[in-house]
């Protein structure tokens, strides 16, 4: 199965009841997006447009695709401010539902989750951020080299995606602090490493990215002989996983957090909620 993911235009802001856009994606979150998924959508709305670095291009060759909510009527700024978020999750709401080949999760760039309530439910839910994880090439390098590198080393990129399932899976299952030691950490741990390695092959410079899953206790690809209640209450303390994996000053870990919280609706009745993801300031250079 494909992944793909449904991505804000750019960095999307609460203010008071509403919400505005505070920057569009820049071309580091760019080439994270292309490097990382099958499948990238941008949604977009006829009310203002918002590009993205390099669109023309990258929809032509369809790399990525911008589908276009239209709304009728007449908004106000708040409205406006509003739509970036509602054209996201209406795109999501609607993939997720009708496109069963692939796997889609909605994603954006910063700490938390930004949609409108409509679309948000109260779940029990466990965050697992990894800090300092994902090696992405620098904002400079050109696209088509992305793009030749992606299907040269697709093996790797796609045993990553499973990696990251199987210690989801894990944490779900057995929660504890011996998880570190459990065999799909330590292949997580390799295959991030192995990422690392080809990129540093391949470019002189990469940026790190810290990536967060948050991931529902009570969908239905949830194991059924985990018990719910029990691994809520024990990761609700939290704990963090070190991966043994040093760049600099910058270790690479996994964190751990139960909680209830608000997330994406439509995609209640999956593993996957939502992804979050920002860029370390410091640059990785080889």
């Amino acid at each position: 199965m494909e992944r793909g993911i449904i991505a804000a235009p750019g960095i999307i802001q609460v203010h008071g009841n509403g919400f505005t856009l505070e920057r569009g994606l820049s071309p580091q979150e760019l080439r994270y997006y292309i490097f990382y998924w099958d499948k990238v959508v941008i949604p977009a709305s006829n009310l203002v447009y918002i590009g993205i670095p390099e669109e023309e291009v990258l929809i032509e060759t369809g790399v990525i695709s911008r589908p276009k909510v239209g709304f009728t009527g007449s908004f106000n700024g708040a409205a406006v401010a509003n739509s970036f978020a509602i054209v996201q999750a209406m795109v999501a709401q609607k993939l997720i539902a009708e496109e069963r080949t692939t796997e889609w999760v909605v994603h954006q760039i910063g700490n938390n989750l930004i949609l409108p309530s409509q679309f948000m439910r109260e779940f029990q839910l466990i965050r697992v951020d990894l800090i300092n994880a994902l090696p992405v090439p620098d904002a400079n390098v050109p696209i088509p080299d992305i793009i030749e590198f992606k299907e040269r080393r697709r093996d790797e990129l796609l045993n990553l995606h499973q990696c990251l399932d199987e210690t989801y899976q894990e944490i779900l299952s057995s929660p504890d602090p011996s998880l570190a030691n459990k065999s799909a950490v330590e292949r997580l741990k390799r295959s991030i490493a192995e990422v690392e390695s080809v990129c540093s092959e391949k470019w002189k410079k990469i940026t790190k990215f810290d990536f967060s899953a948050e991931l529902n206790l009570q969908g239905r690809d949830i194991l059924k002989g985990a018990a719910v209640g029990s691994v809520f209450d024990f990761l609700n303390q939290g704990f963090t996983i070190p991966l043994g994996m040093v760049i600099g000053a910058l270790a690479t870990l996994i964190k751990l957090k139960a909680k209830v919280s608000s997330s994406f609706e439509p995609a209640k009745n999956g593993m996957k909620l939502s992804y979050l993801s920002k860029a370390h300031a410091e640059k990785i250079i080889r």
